[in-house]
C-alpha cells in the first residue's frame, strides 16, 4: 500500500518541472520514450488506485456477514437464586432455592436460510461497488489517454509546419538576397517560422502535462508516449441497442433489487414465531431435594409485524425497480446523443479526408509553384497554408469528439470493453 503513495508522489514531483525541461518540442516525437498502450495504462492504473482496495474491503465485510448469518441464535445459561434467608425468624436457609437453566431458540419458517440468502445478496452489492470503481478508473484513464493522443497529434502537425516553414524561409531568403522579393517577404517568412515554433512548444507542453496526469494514475517513473496509431484505429461506429445498456450503475441497482427480494423473503419467514425452550434443575434448601424444570415461550403478534415489514420491503423493491427503469431511460437518451455525436464527427472526418484536405494540399502546391515562378506572392502561400492548418485542426477536433463520444458510449452499452475490468472476485 505504501508503494502506491510513493509512486503518486513521485509522479507529482516529475510532472512539475517536466514542461519547463522540454526545449525542443519536436525531439519527443523522435526520442526513445517507451510507448504505453491503452490496455497497459488501464492495467497499471487499476493495480494502484486505492478506490479498488476500499471496495475489496467492502466485499470482505459482506462475506463476513454471510458467515455470521449462518449462525443460529446463541444459547443461554441462567442461574436464579430465590428466597434468601433473612434475619431472626426469617433466617431459615431451608427456604433458599437455586435454579440452573439452559435455553435454546428453535428457529422456524426457514429464517436461517433466508438470512444467508440476504447476506449473499449483500456480497453481490459489494462486488458491484468494486466493478463501479474499476469502471470509473478505466474510463478516466481512457479519456486522458485519448486527450494525450490528440495532443501528441497536434505536436506532430506543428512540427511538420515548423519543417515546412524552415524550408520556405530558406527559399524566400534566397529570393530576397537576389532582389527578386522585397524584404517584407523575408520578414513574413521568419515570422511564420517563429509562430510555428511557438505553436509546437505550446502543444508539446500541453501534451506533456496530459501525459504527466495520465502517468500519475500509476506513478510513472519515466516519460512515455501513447501509441501513434491509437486514434486512427478507433474509427468504428458503435450501434446502440437498448438491451445492451449495462452501465455500472444499472449493475448495482440490479444487485440492490435482488437484495430487496431476499429481504422480503426474510421478513416473510418471521411470520412464523420462533420457540424458545428451556430445561434446568432446581435445588431446595440444604437438603437433597432437587426438581427438574422445563418450559417454552412463543412471542405473539408475529404475523402482523411480519406483514408490515414485508410491505415495507416490497415498497423498497419497487422503488429500486422504478429507479432502475428511470436510469435506463436516461442512459438510452445519453447513448443516442453520444452515438449521434460520434456519427456526425465521423462524417465530418470522412468529408475532410476525401474532399477538403486534398483540395487544400493542391491549393498549397499550386501557390508554392506559382510563387517559385514569380506569378504569386508569398501572401498566397501563407493563405493556402493557413487553410490547410485550419482543416487539420478541425479534423483533430472532430476526431476528439468522436473518441470521447465512443468512450462514453462504451461505458453505457458494453462494460466488457475495458480490459480486466470484470475480474473474477476472489477471497
Amino acid at each position: 500500500m505504501s508503494f502506491k503513495y510513493v509512486g503518486l508522489a513521485f509522479a507529482m514531483v516529475w510532472s512539475a518541472p517536466h514542461a519547463q525541461a522540454q526545449f525542443n518540442p519536436c525531439d519527443a516525437l523522435t526520442s526513445h520514450r517507451p510507448t504505453v498502450s491503452l490496455s497497459e495504462a488501464t492495467e497499471l492504473a487499476l493495480a494502484v488506485d486505492l478506490r479498488s482496495d476500499a471496495a475489496r474491503y467492502e466485499i470482505a465485510a459482506a462475506r463476513t456477514a454471510t458467515a455470521i448469518a449462518a449462525l443460529r441464535p446463541a444459547d443461554t445459561v441462567a442461574l436464579d437464586i430465590e428466597d434468601f434467608p433473612g434475619i431472626g425468624m426469617a433466617g431459615d436457609i431451608d427456604s433458599l432455592q437455586v435454579t440452573g437453566r439452559f435455553s435454546r431458540v428453535w428457529e422456524r419458517g426457514g429464517k436461517r436460510e433466508a438470512r444467508q440468502t440476504l447476506a449473499y445478496r449483500g456480497v453481490g452489492v459489494a462486488e458491484s461497488s468494486l466493478a463501479a470503481a474499476r469502471y470509473s478508473i478505466a474510463e478516466e484513464v481512457q479519456i486522458l489517454y485519448a486527450e494525450a493522443s490528440i495532443a501528441q497529434q497536434r505536436v506532430a502537425l506543428a512540427c511538420e509546419h515548423v519543417d515546412i516553414s524552415l524550408d520556405r524561409e530558406a527559399a524566400v531568403k534566397k529570393r530576397v538576397d537576389a532582389a527578386r522579393d522585397p524584404l517584407l517577404s523575408g520578414a513574413r517568412a521568419a515570422s511564420d517560422r517563429m509562430q510555428a515554433e511557438a505553436d509546437a512548444r505550446r502543444y508539446a507542453i500541453q501534451a506533456d502535462n496530459i501525459l504527466a496526469a495520465l502517468g500519475a494514475y500509476w506513478g510513472a517513473e519515466a516519460e512515455f508516449l501513447t501509441e501513434p496509431d491509437f486514434l486512427e484505429t478507433r474509427k468504428s461506429l458503435r450501434i446502440v441497442d437498448p438491451r445492451t445498456l449495462r452501465s455500472p450503475e444499472i449493475i448495482r441497482l440490479e444487485a440492490k433489487r435482488l437484495e430487496a427480494i431476499a429481504r422480503i423473503e426474510l421478513e416473510r419467514t418471521r411470520a412464523k414465531s420462533d420457540v424458545t425452550w428451556s430445561v434446568g434443575v432446581r435445588k431446595y434448601g440444604i437438603e437433597d431435594d432437587i426438581a427438574v424444570i422445563g418450559g417454552a415461550s412463543i412471542p405473539l403478534g408475529a404475523q402482523s409485524r411480519s406483514a408490515a415489514s414485508v410491505a415495507q420491503a416490497r415498497a423498497e423493491q419497487r422503488r429500486i425497480e422504478i429507479e432502475s427503469e428511470a436510469l435506463r431511460q436516461q442512459l438510452l437518451r445519453r447513448a443516442v446523443q453520444y452515438q449521434r455525436s460520434a456519427a456526425s464527427a465521423l462524417t465530418e472526418i470522412d468529408m475532410i479526408d476525401a474532399m477538403l484536405l486534398p483540395g487544400a494540399r493542391r491549393a498549397l502546391d499550386l501557390a508554392t509553384e506559382g510563387y517559385a515562378r514569380g506569378a504569386l506572392s508569398y501572401l498566397d502561400i501563407i493563405d493556402a497554408q493557413r487553410t490547410l492548418t485550419v482543416l487539420r485542426e478541425e479534423r483533430l477536433s472532430h476526431l476528439r469528439t468522436y473518441i470521447l463520444s465512443e468512450t462514453a458510449l462504451a461505458r453505457l452499452t458494453s462494460v466488457n470493453d475495458t480490459p480486466s475490468v470484470r475480474e473474477e472476485i476472489q477471497e
